[in-house]
């Protein structure tokens, strides 16, 4: 009699001569063969060890099953993350490396006639022509820069894009140190508010939009928000037409840009005027968070200003841009004979019509720069020098530099005028140094005495004291001379002014000077620059 067992394989059998048998459960998972009570045999088989074998095998099938589908749950999930991620990589490969201003312009193709007629007549028009022959000029399409995901949730880059509206994404030339921008936009009947005529409030975004790229690229991170925007509306602009919006960039301080610009048509013939139909000012400010929340520079293809800005930045160019010329005036003369005291006048008269300026005396350069320096005649030069080298810089950055020191040696004067002669740069005019001979009577001067100087010169307890103990070699041929013993602080500020209204330093015009604090909290001061106003020490 024979019994066969199946292995956990079920693919080998094993024989056994057995009496009787009977398959006994000893556990759930192991059973052991044995004889009959009634019918002993002295062969008792236990099968233990394959009832083992068995245990693991009968798993096997469940650990098969649950490693297929595990292993799908993932193929799937992971086909999910690529295609969700997707668009993400899409948008982030497109803020890392945004499109060139040259690969912009590929960016866009027209799909339908209306489209190719457009741009084919913005790219043959005499205008278009001539920007772009302007090498100082960078042609792109800036709305083509913005990711495609972020385009269609976009105002002007999605939302007014399209047949009816801007069927075709904008023109843009923009000048590469940020001075000046203009673009051509075609507008369709779709953005009308009054039948035929552009809602005001597109040609505001315009305006907005265009101001602000102007400017993007001499602001930290090339970007900027809107502090300050003031439209006026000269002409209706009628829909289907061309319009050009010119923006100019007038001045910047640190993270501020105030610029200037207007809308106007595109001429349909040579020789025909354009109409002005709005104007506009704007103040844009970087915001202090732009390092954390702008660090790629999602100002859409503009190059650091600190990179592209500060070294072609001639003086001429900062001139413009700050609305005034750097200078030096270089007040000269006896200890007591009212340098100090005209300096300061002039300096306040200067800032409270606007102009930048500031004095260089002993109160800020001797116990500061200067420290280090006695009064022996070797230090005295290595005074002057250092102060013309300052005052140099501060004409150079378009600021009228004041200095107020008795400089008695003609040779340190003429050196402080040869710096300022030669640091010209390529196509601009040397820094004007203006020599002002404060001319009073030793006499007047010991008679003043406010500080006690003279007395102690006289009695031998200050060595070297000019006029003195050592000489002072008068101005041979000054700019100016003033006699502040025949006339009043206020008279000598006026014969300053008027010099320099003359030289055309500074203007006659009225004219409104606007700051702004930290907190963008406005400022106004109005006056007419070359005018001797009523402040403090300076009268009408």
């Amino acid at each position: 009699m024979s019994s066969r067992l199946f292995s956990a394989t079920r693919r080998r059998v094993c024989t056994l001569p057995l009496a009787s048998p009977t398959w006994c459960p000893r556990t759930p998972t192991t059973r052991a063969l044995t004889t009959s009570a009634s019918n002993p045999s002295p062969f008792t088989v236990s099968c233990s060890g394959l009832s083992a074998a068995a245990s693991v095998v009968g798993r096997a099938p469940f650990v098969r099953r649950a490693a297929s589908i595990t292993g799908r749950i993932l193929l799937f999930t992971t086909f999910g993350f690529i295609m969700a991620a997707a668009p993400a990589y899409e948008s982030a490969a497109a803020i890392l490396s945004p499109p060139s201003d040259a690969g912009s312009l590929d960016l866009f193709t027209a799909q339908d006639e209306d489209s190719k007629a457009k741009e084919d007549y913005i790219n043959s028009h005499p205008f278009v022509a001539a920007l772009r022959a302007d090498p100082d000029l960078v042609e792109s399409r800036p709305h083509m820069k913005i990711p495609p995901a972020w385009r269609r949730h976009n105002l002007t880059g999605g939302t007014l894009m399209g047949r009816g509206k801007m069927v075709i994404p904008p023109f843009s030339w923009t000048e590469r140190t940020g001075k000046s921008y203009v673009q051509i936009t075609h507008v369709g009947t779709d953005l009308c508010g009054h039948m035929g005529i552009i809602h005001g409030g597109f040609l505001a975004t315009m305006l907005d939009e265009g101001l602000a790229r102007c400017c993007f690229p001499v602001l930290p991170f090339n970007v900027g928000m809107t502090a300050k925007l003031e439209i006026n509306y000269k002409a209706p602009a009628m829909a289907d037409q061309y319009l050009v919006l010119r923006a100019t960039t007038v001045k910047v301080e640190g993270r501020k840009a105030w610029v200037e610009g207007h809308i106007e048509t595109l001429p349909t013939e040579e020789g025909q005027e354009p109409t002005i139909l709005a104007t506009a000012s704007a103040l844009y400010v970087s915001p202090r968070q732009a390092s954390v929340c702008f660090p790629l520079h999602v100002g859409f293809g503009h190059s650091p200003s600190n990179i592209t800005w500060h070294p072609s930045l001639t003086r001429h160019e900062r001139n413009q841009l700050r609305r005034q010329r750097g200078f030096t005036i270089w007040f000269t003369g006896l200890s007591a004979s009212g340098k100090s005291t005209v300096a300061t006048a002039l300096e306040q008269h200067l800032l409270h019509i606007g102009l930048a300026a500031y004095r260089l005396d002993g109160d800020n350069v001797r116990f500061g720069l200067n420290k280090d320096l006695g009064f022996s005649e070797k230090d005295r030069n290595e005074n002057i020098r250092r102060i013309a080298e300052v005052a140099k810089l501060f004409a150079d950055s378009s600021t009228i530099a004041l200095t107020s020191f008795i400089s008695p040696y003609r040779a340190d004067r003429q050196i402080a005028r040869d710096l300022h002669a030669q640091s010209s740069q390529a196509g601009d005019d040397p820094l004007p140094f203006i020599e002002v001979f404060v001319d009073v009577p030793l006499e007047e001067a010991e008679k003043r005495d406010p500080k006690g100087l003279y007395k102690k010169a006289r009695a031998g307890e200050i060595k070297d004291f000019t006029g003195i103990s050592a000489p002072y070699e008068a101005p041979e041929a000054p700019e100016i001379t003033i006699r502040t013993d025949q006339l009043s602080v206020e008279e000598c500020v006026r014969k300053i002014v008027e010099y320099l209204a003359k030289e055309g330093l500074i203007t006659q015009t009225q004219e409104t000077s606007t700051t702004y604090d930290d907190d963008d909290e406005e400022r106004e001061t109005t006056a007419g620059r070359g005018e001797v106003i009523k402040h403090g020490l300076v009268s009408a």
